[in-house]
């Protein structure tokens, strides 16, 4: 698969994200090769990285996988180094998830060093999803094709500013996947509302119908705008004018592509029929 597909697993995205970092732009055709990272580590599990070279970025061509690195996170107390286990992948057994903590990664290739930085927040849980049913032709659909409306529920804390990732993913194909970043006053797509410090997420899908999963991520600032420039990036045609060409900021430094997240999240599972 090409590097589109990584997207969670298919995933993995992240200098840090001040105001003052540049967005380098570049042409994402002709780019050199480049050193990819897709570095996570979710609520109550270990941590995976995998590790590439690809022509480009968003290249569809097979990346060439790093075997060679030494790759160790540390959570303030205790530091780990990964072992690798082929195809890029670097996995970890002795450090687990654990919500509102800071998680370090430092990945040493090829005579250089990259670091960087990811917070877990708290997991937020969903109080409810369901969804509605509607094949009614209309302006957006105009030859009546199934679409289903996903609703999902959740308290925000008012306290904090906090950033959310929602995935709806097929269960039966892992490539079959949408994703909303959402804070609690506005989202990249669909439709959001606060009443009381609670959150009401809408979206409609075409959708043939059968099995997904709702998963409500919570992620710190980082990971939440490193997923707003890939959307930018990808998904530019639901914009007037497309975005100039440039790389996604990561938050690992040096030069690195894609990213680090350390992130909690619910899931609810609705059979759409």
């Amino acid at each position: 698969m090409g590097r589109i597909s990584y997207l969670f697993g298919v995933l993995a995205l992240f200098i840090s994200l001040a105001s003052c970092e540049e967005v380098i732009d570049v042409d994402l055709n002709y780019a050199d090769p480049v050193f990819v990272a897709e570095a996570r580590i979710y609520k109550d599990s270990v941590s995976v990285v995998r590790l590439s070279l690809t022509a480009s970025y968003f290249s569809a061509e097979e990346p060439v996988y790093i075997d060679n690195a030494t790759v160790t996170i540390k959570d303030g107390i205790t530091s780990e180094v990964l072992v690798y286990t082929g195809n890029g992948y670097y996995n970890g057994s002795l450090i687990i998830g654990t919500e509102e903590t800071l998680y370090e990664i430092e990945i040493m290739y090829n005579g250089k060093v990259y670091k960087g930085t990811s917070y877990m927040p708290a997991k937020t849980d969903l109080i409810s999803s369901s969804f509605g049913k509607s094949d009614d032709p209309s302006t957006v659909n105009p030859f009546g094709k199934t679409v289903f409306t996903i609703d999902c529920v959740f308290a925000d804390d008012p306290v904090s500013d906090n950033f959310y990732l929602i995935r709806i993913v097929d269960t039966r194909d892992k490539l079959i996947e949408k994703y909303y970043l959402l804070t609690e006053d506005q989202s990249n797509s669909g439709n959001i509302e606060n009443v009381n410090d609670t959150i009401h997420f809408a979206e409609s899908i075409f959708y043939d119908g059968g099995e997904v999963k709702v998963q409500l991520y919570s992620v710190d600032q980082q990971v939440y705008n490193y997923f707003m420039q890939l959307n930018d990036v990808l998904f530019w045609k639901r914009r007037v004018m497309p975005p100039t060409p440039y790389n996604p900021v990561s938050n690992i430094d040096n030069g690195v592509q894609g990213y680090f997240a350390a992130w909690a999240y619910d899931s609810e599972t609705l059979i759409l029929e």
